[in-house]
C-alpha cells in the first residue's frame, strides 16, 4: 500500500489524464475548455462565491460549463467529496455533470436524476472526452459505447460465433482447436479494421494500410475474396505477425469464408458487428463460447482458467498502482485482461512521447500463459495498444522468475496439481500453493502483489498454509479483501479473494475488507446495479485507515500468527444480527452427536432412513436406498445438510421419527441448555438473518460449495431470551406443531380423496363441495389447501358438507 498522494499529485494526475483524452488545458490556449481553481467568465465567479472548483469542464468553442471535477482531499471519503462538489460548484454553476477523484478510483453524478454515469451499464471509473461528455449531456446519466443498433447481448454475439464454428467445421475442421486458431486469425482482422477506424478519428497513422484491411475486401464477391484474403491479407499478416498470425489459411471453399465475412444473407455475418464497441465482459463471455468448444473434451474448468470480471481487474489494477518504468508480470494471464487494464492505466496517466511509448509497448508488460490463449492475449495487448512482445506461452511453474518485476498481478488458476513444485522453497504438488510462491518469487524486493485466489489459499493447512505462512513472514503491508460467492457465474461458484502485499518489510497489522456488492448482480446474466462496495474499499485501502460503509477490520499480526496464519476474514471479523438481548455463542449450549457411522440395513430388518430439506425440515425419506454409512438420531436432535444449510436445509427430528438415519455427511447435534430448545436454535438458524451469518461463514472450508461445519455453527452468536419471551415463544411454538400435526392428517384424506377423483377422468369434471369452499375443483381446492388458505382448525369431516353424486366420493366417506 503505498503513502497517500498529496492533493497536488491528484490534480497533477487529472491534468494528464485530461490531456491525454484530447481536453484542452492550456489556458493560453484559445480553444481550451478546461479551467483550473477557476471558473472562466465573472458571472460564474460570482456565482461560486469566491469558492474555487478543481477543474471545470466546458463545452468546446462555448463559455457554457458542463462538468465539475473535485480532487479528493486527505480525510475525505470519495463521498465526501462528491457531496461537497455538488452543493459548493455543480449546482450553482448548474453543470450536469460531476466527477471527483483520488488517483485511483472515480465517482460520478449526473446532477439532474442524482444517479452515477454508466456506459454499457458499467459505473464510470475513468475519466471520458469531449465528445462522451456531450453524449451525457445529451442521453442522460447512462449510456451506450456505441449506437443501440451496433450493441449485441451475449445470446446475441454467441449466436454468431456458434454459425461461424459451424462454418468452420463445414469447412472441414473437425478438430476445436483448428476452428478455435482459424477464428482468433479472421477476429482478429475484424478487430483491427475497427482499431483502424478508432484511429483514423483520432488523427493517427492507422496499424495496417488500406488494402489489408476488413472494410477493403468484405463485399468482394466469394471467389474474389477468397482468392484476395488467402494471397494477399494473410501473407501480409503472417509476414506482419508471425508469432501471432496464423500461417496456413486453412479455408479451401470460397462460399464459407464469404459467409463468415457476410453471412449467407449478406447481413448476419462478423460485418455485422461492432466489436470495440461490445462491453468488454459481454464480448469476453460470448468469445469464451468458442473457446470451451476448442478444448475438445476438455471444460474451461478443466484447465483451471475463467475470465476475471472487469470491474475486479480494475480495482486490483488501483491496489497496484502501476507507474510507468516498473515491470508488471501476470504468470497466468489468460486472455491478457489484467495487462491489457495495466497498459491502460499506465498510457493515461503518462505524456507519451516517442521514448516513453517504446518503454511502455517494450519494457513494461510481461506475461506467460501455458495454453494457446498466449495468442489470444498477444492479439488483445496489439489492438489495446501494443505490448505484446513479452508474453509467452510457457509453463510459468516450470520456469520460475527470481526478483523480476515491479508488480505482480494475476487470477491464479484454480484447483491445480504441479510436477515442479520443487523448484520453489516449499515443494508441493498442490497448484494452489505453488502458483503463490511463483509470484512472491517473481518480485523484487519492495515489489507489490495484486493476486486473486481461490478461498482456500486464506484458510488451508496443509501446503497451502506453509506457503502463507511464509508468505507472511516476509511481506508488509497486508491486505485481504473478502469477495462474494457466486462472481464467477456461470464457470464456477467458487468464493475467491484479493490478497495484496509488499516483499520484504514487517508490519504489525492486517487490513480486512468484506466485499458484498461489486456492481452487478452475481448471476449468469449480470445486470448493472447502484450497489458497489468497491471504491468504498479502495477509499479505505489509499487511506490505510477504516471504513463504517462496508465491513472491515484491522487485525494485530501477532494474532493472526496464533491462528495458525490464518487469513480468513471471518477469524477476526464476527457477524451478528442485532438483538435487545444478550449474545453468546451458541457453542455454549450444543453438544454434537458423534457417534459411529453404521451401515443401517446390517442392524435393522426395515430402517427409518431420514433426508433433511428447508421445506420439509427432517421428514421420513423413503426414497433414499443408498447403502452407505448412516448416523443414527434421537427425538429433538437437529440436523443439518452442511452443504445446503445456507438455503435453510435444517430440521429437528420428531417422535415419530425417533430411531431414525441420517447421511453420514449431516451435521447432528443437540440442545444441553433447557433454556435454549432446539426449535428456538432452529427458528433462528432458519431465519433470514441468521441465513446470512450462515452464509458468511460456511465459507471456510467452501471454497467451491458451501459448506458450514460444527466448528463454525458454534462461533455463531444467538440471543438469550428472557425466562417470560421464552415461555412466549414456546406456547407459539406448541400451537404451531399442534397445527401441523392437523394439517398432516387432513392432508392425507385429501389426498386420498383427490388421488381417487384424478383415477377417473370423467369424474375430474365434477365439482367438489368442501364447506366453505364450494364450487372448487379439486385441483383448486388442493392448490388453496397448500397454500394455508384452508382453516386448519376445522375437523376433517366437517368439510366434507353433503355426498357428492360421484359414487367415488360416497364410497371414500364410507370408508
Amino acid at each position: 500500500m503505498y503513502t497517500e498522494r498529496l492533493e497536488a499529485s491528484v490534480v497533477h494526475s487529472i491534468t494528464t489524464q485530461l490531456e491525454n483524452l484530447g481536453w484542452i488545458v492550456d489556458e493560453k490556449n484559445p480553444l481550451c475548455n478546461v479551467t483550473q481553481q477557476r471558473a472562466k467568465t465573472t458571472d460564474q465567479k460570482k456565482m461560486l462565491k469566491g469558492k474555487q472548483p478543481d477543474f471545470v469542464l466546458y463545452q468546446r468553442g462555448t463559455d457554457i460549463p458542463i462538468g465539475v471535477i473535485e480532487a479528493k482531499r486527505p480525510g475525505e471519503t470519495l463521498e465526501q467529496a462528491m457531496a461537497q462538489a455538488e452543493d459548493r460548484y455543480a449546482k450553482p454553476l448548474g453543470t450536469p455533470l460531476i466527477l471527483t477523484y483520488n488517483d485511483t478510483y472515480i465517482e460520478s453524478k449526473y446532477l439532474l436524476n442524482e444517479r452515477p454515469l454508466k456506459i454499457d451499464g458499467e459505473d464510470v471509473r475513468q475519466f471520458f472526452d469531449h465528445y462522451t461528455a456531450l453524449r451525457f449531456i445529451n442521453e442522460g446519466s447512462e449510456i451506450l459505447s456505441a449506437p443501440q443498433a451496433t450493441q449485441y447481448s451475449r445470446e446475441e454475439l454467441i449466436k454468431i460465433f456458434k454459425t461461424v464454428a459451424d462454418l468452420l467445421r463445414e469447412a472441414g475442421m473437425t478438430a476445436g482447436m483448428d476452428r478455435f486458431s482459424v477464428f482468433s486469425d479472421i477476429l482478429f482482422l475484424k478487430l483491427m479494421d475497427e482499431k483502424c477506424e478508432l484511429e483514423l478519428h483520432a488523427g493517427k497513422e492507422p496499424s495496417l494500410p488500406d488494402h489489408i484491411r476488413w472494410s477493403h475486401f468484405k463485399d468482394f464477391a466469394a471467389d474474389k475474396q477468397h482468392k484476395y484474403v488467402k494471397d494477399v491479407v494473410w501473407k501480409f499478416m503472417n509476414d506482419k505477425y508471425g508469432t501471432i498470425f496464423g500461417s496456413e489459411f486453412l479455408i479451401d471453399e470460397p462460399k464459407i469464408l464469404h459467409d463468415i465475412i457476410k453471412g449467407e444473407d449478406n447481413k448476419s455475418g462478423l460485418s455485422s458487428l461492432n466489436l470495440t464497441a461490445a462491453d468488454t465482459d459481454v464480448k469476453g463471455d460470448a468469445f469464451e463460447y468458442f473457446l470451451k468448444n476448442a478444448y475438445q473434451g476438455l471444460s474451461i474448468k478443466d484447465l483451471g482458467e475463467y475470465f476475471t470480471p472487469r470491474n475486479i481487474v480494475r480495482t486490483m489494477v488501483s491496489m497496484v498502482n502501476p507507474k510507468f518504468g516498473e515491470k508488471i508480470y501476470d504468470p497466468f494471464c489468460g486472455t491478457g485482461g489484467f495487462l491489457i487494464e495495466t497498459l491502460k492505466y499506465i498510457r493515461l496517466r503518462l505524456k507519451i512521447d516517442d521514448n516513453n511509448d517504446e518503454i511502455l509497448r517494450k519494457k513494461t508488460i510481461f506475461g506467460s500463459e501455458i495454453t494457446s490463449n498466449a495468442r489470444i492475449a498477444k492479439m488483445n495487448m496489439i489492438l489495446a495498444g501494443d505490448g505484446h512482445s513479452n508474453i509467452q506461452k510457457w509453463d510459468s511453474i516450470k520456469n520460475p522468475r527470481r526478483g523480476a518485476f515491479d508488480v505482480v498481478l494475476t487470477n491464479v488458476p484454480f484447483s491445480q496439481k504441479t510436477k515442479y513444485g520443487n523448484l520453489y522453497p516449499i515443494p508441493s504438488t498442490n497448484g494452489d500453493a505453488v502458483c503463490i510462491e511463483h509470484c512472491f518469487d517473481a518480485l523484487n524486493d519492495g515489489g507489490r502483489a495484486a493476486i486473486l485466489v481461490k478461498e482456500n489459499f486464506v484458510s488451508d493447512s496443509g501446503d497451502v498454509g506453509k506457503v502463507r505462512e511464509s508468505i507472511m513472514r516476509k511481506a508488509k503491508n497486508f491486505s485481504v479483501v473478502s469477495l462474494p460467492r457466486k462472481l464467477f457465474v456461470p464457470y464456477t461458484p467458487t468464493k475467491t479473494s484479493i490478497v495484496y502485499f509488499e516483499k520484504e518489510g514487517k508490519r504489525k497489522s492486517t487490513f480486512f475488507y468484506i466485499v458484498k456488492d461489486v456492481g452487478h448482480t452475481l448471476s449468469a446474466r449480470k445486470k448493472s446495479t447502484d450497489k458497489n462496495d468497491l471504491p468504498i474499499m479502495m477509499d479505505s485501502f489509499n487511506k490505510e485507515i477504516l471504513t463504517t460503509s462496508i465491513d472491515s477490520c484491522i487485525v494485530d499480526n501477532a494474532i493472526i500468527k496464533n491462528n495458525d496464519y490464518s487469513l480468513w476474514v471471518y477469524d477476526y471479523l464476527e457477524v451478528c444480527p442485532e438483538s435487545p438481548y444478550k449474545l453468546e455463542y451458541l457453542g455454549k449450549h450444543i453438544q454434537e452427536r458423534t457417534g459411529a457411522k453404521v451401515n443401517p440395513w446390517e442392524t435393522e430388518d426395515e430402517p427409518i432412513i431420514l433426508g433433511v430439506s428447508n421445506k420439509y425440515g427432517v421428514f421420513d425419506n423413503e426414497t433414499d436406498l443408498n447403502k452407505q454409512n448412516y448416523k443414527k438420531v434421537h427425538t429433538g436432535d437437529l440436523v443439518y445438510n452442511p452443504h445446503r444449510v445456507n438455503v435453510g436445509s435444517l430440521g429437528i427430528v420428531t417422535e415419530d421419527l425417533d430411531g431414525g438415519y441420517v447421511s453420514g455427511i449431516y451435521v447432528v447435534f443437540k440442545s444441553i441448555n433447557e433454556k435454549i430448545p432446539p426449535e428456538y436454535i432452529l427458528k433462528l438458524l432458519k431465519s433470514p438473518q441468521y441465513l446470512k451469518v450462515i452464509e458468511a461463514y460456511d465459507t471456510k472450508y467452501g471454497a467451491v460449495r458451501a459448506n458450514l461445519t460444527y466448528e463454525m455453527l458454534c462461533k455463531i452468536k444467538i440471543p438469550i431470551l428472557p425466562p417470560d419471551k421464552l415461555k412466549e415463544f414456546l406456547k407459539g411454538q406448541n400451537e404451531l406443531y399442534a397445527l401441523k400435526k392437523l394439517y398432516e392428517a387432513q392432508e392425507k384424506v385429501l389426498t386420498g380423496i383427490v388421488g381417487k377423483i384424478s383415477s377417473e377422468s370423467k369424474i375430474m369434471k365434477n365439482k367438489v363441495d368442501y364447506s366453505d369452499n364450494k364450487g372448487l375443483s379439486d385441483t383448486q381446492l388442493i392448490s388453496k389447501y397448500e397454500m394455508g388458505a384452508i382453516d386448519l382448525k376445522k375437523p376433517v369431516k366437517a368439510m366434507l358438507k353433503k355426498p357428492s353424486n360421484s359414487s367415488i366420493l360416497k364410497d371414500k366417506r364410507k370408508a
